[in-house]
């Protein structure tokens, strides 16, 4: 009898236990732009940007990170765990220890790394007006060489497309290729620049973002312009060095945003 008593309260013990244990963790999301920088949490190296950070640590407590990377300047935060309930915690007040961890982390945090040179930046973004947002817009892309990944100009394109969605009116490349041919029976077509800005116009686009990417000396080079298909004005344009699509557009709408 006194055996079985004490598996009672073993088991009883062990259910709190699994109770109480995850209520008293929370995450965060650490990101970056750009992404893919070392992080360190309480000078521990736990991955690449983006990451989620887990812990038990109590509400209130401090989370040391920092991010580095290599053209960028080291960026160090402390993170205070509080700003959001645990619920989970919440729940388990009856039990009076949760309630240390009632408090979690943010959501998220994101830290912008800043180049080491004020001259130098590897991703560059120059704006001329931003008039043109929300307009229809085509996607082409001019050369698609980059040192690794793939080569395919209709993949780059879509990659790009999809992307800017968020602030332009994406048409479909089909359209411009039904001008294209037209052209093509007048002997000319989309060989140059100014064929495809007239190709554009004539199907009802504002503008022609064009996209190159090449490798130059193992450093890949992605090269955005918007070009005004009316005035054959540039809006913006982008450089960027070694940058994935992601960092490179979210940037863009930075600075269209700002």
């Amino acid at each position: 009898m006194h055996l079985f008593i004490n598996s009672q309260q073993l088991v009883s013990w062990s259910l709190i236990l699994l109770i109480v244990l995850p209520s008293c963790s929370s995450s965060i999301l650490i990101s970056s732009y750009p992404s893919e920088a070392d992080v360190f949490t309480n000078g521990t190296f736990v991955g690449k940007t983006p990451i989620r950070h887990w812990d038990n640590e109590p509400s209130g407590s401090m989370l040391d990170v920092r991010m580095k990377k290599d053209g960028y300047e080291d960026l160090t935060v402390k993170i205070e765990k509080k700003g959001r309930v645990n619920l989970r915690a919440l729940m388990c007040w009856w039990m009076l220890i949760p309630l240390g961890w009632v408090e979690k982390y943010p959501a998220g945090f994101y830290g912008h790394l800043q180049p080491v040179s004020k001259e130098y930046s590897p991703l560059r973004v120059e704006v001329q007006t931003k008039e043109a947002l929300g307009s229809n817009i085509f996607v082409v892309a001019l050369e698609n060489t980059p040192c690794h990944g793939s080569s395919n100009k209709s993949v780059l394109e879509a990659s790009l497309g999809i992307r800017l969605m968020e602030k332009f009116r994406v048409l479909e490349r089909q359209a411009l290729d039904i001008v294209s041919s037209e052209q093509q029976r007048n002997m000319t077509g989309l060989h140059d620049e100014s064929s495809i800005v007239d190709a554009g116009k004539f199907s009802g686009a504002k503008g022609v973002v064009m996209i190159s990417q090449l490798c130059d000396e193992r450093v890949t080079l992605t090269s955005l312009r918007y070009v005004d298909c009316e005035s054959g004005a540039l809006h913006w344009a982008v450089l960027a060095e070694n940058q994935n699509m992601d960092d490179i557009v979210r940037e863009l709408f930075h600075h269209l945003g700002s």
